[in-house]
């Protein structure tokens, strides 16, 4: 072979050499490019996603803060309110079965004539207010519902454990029990579905020197230990029933000054707006308060 056809067959094999690299370059940067490209597509993919489950968790978030109504409100949306009036207040005392005994006085209720009054609150549904909500509703801060009721029993005598709170479970309404913590504080050890404990005061259901309840002569300083003392037994009460209903200016200021917000007497009526938050009435229910009696009382 001559020397000039070895040089070019040298230069052919030079230029196959020199395009192949070229084209593997570029296929190897195009390539790259698209990794590149594929790497951001993937990218913003994912954060689109997590975009949209963002989103979709806001917007469950804003469907639970609305649906997250209370009772109260869901009741006054149909805007029907309690009446001038005013919320009736119950109040009973001590329970028992007429197969097992008699009762001593007309503070005595007979347990189905009981659960006959509760039965009928339970089946016209009756809505229970919360003790804030008879006091926001007291300073015409809220409405309440047009059946509303509170159910108080004074003393906190085992007679409404044993008979009254099986039946205040059974269909499912509230009560309060006002407990004279001296005689009774154990009862709040052992807390009830559906019970508020409420102070009827530690030791001061019982009768002074002057033949009316001490809660009248004691001092001041007295009747602060007594009533936080009171508090402290039956877990942080701020709910006060005067004993044998009795009070004074000097009782009323040792109640604001130990922290209660309400404060309720034996005088009979209904609690209404604007009413003085320690002096309210309550609807006493005797023993031989009728079905038919009954229903007025609380309509």
């Amino acid at each position: 072979m001559s020397k000039k056809k070895s040089l070019n067959v040298k230069k052919i094999v030079f230029l196959i050499i020199i395009l192949g690299v070229m084209f593997g370059t570029g296929v190897f940067v195009n390539n790259k490019t698209k990794v590149k490209y594929n790497k951001t597509e993937t990218s913003n993919t994912i954060s689109n996603l997590n975009d949209s489950v963002s989103e979709e968790k806001d917007l469950k978030k804003e469907e639970t803060v609305i649906s997250e109504k209370t009772e109260l409100e869901e009741r006054l949306e149909n805007g029907k309110y309690l009446s001038d009036s005013g919320l009736p207040v119950l109040m009973y005392h001590f329970f028992y079965d007429k197969n097992e005994r008699e009762p001593q006085d007309g503070n005595w209720i007979e347990i189905n004539d009981f659960e006959q009054q509760i039965k009928y609150l339970s089946e016209n549904d009756y809505y229970f207010p919360t003790w804030e909500e008879v006091e926001n509703y007291i300073d015409g801060k809220t409405e309440l519902p047009e059946k509303s009721v509170v159910i108080t029993v004074d003393d906190g005598d085992p007679s409404f454990f044993e008979l009254g709170v099986p039946i205040i479970q059974k269909y499912n309404v509230k009560a309060t029990s006002f407990v004279v913590a001296y005689w009774y504080g154990d009862v709040a050890q052992n807390k009830e579905n559906n019970i508020s404990y409420q102070s009827h005061s530690y030791d001061m259901h019982k009768g002074g020197s002057n033949g009316k309840g001490v809660m009248l002569s004691w001092s001041y300083e007295k009747m602060v230990e007594d009533l936080k003392t009171s508090q402290e037994v039956l877990g942080g009460a701020n709910i006060f029933c005067y004993p044998f209903g009795q009070y004074n200016e000097l009782d009323k200021k040792a109640l604001k000054d130990t922290g209660f917000k309400l404060a309720f007497t034996t005088q009979g009526g209904r609690v209404k707006k604007g009413a003085s938050k320690f002096e309210l009435p309550r609807v006493r229910i005797s023993g031989t308060t009728s079905i038919e009696s009954f229903i007025k009382k609380v309509e």
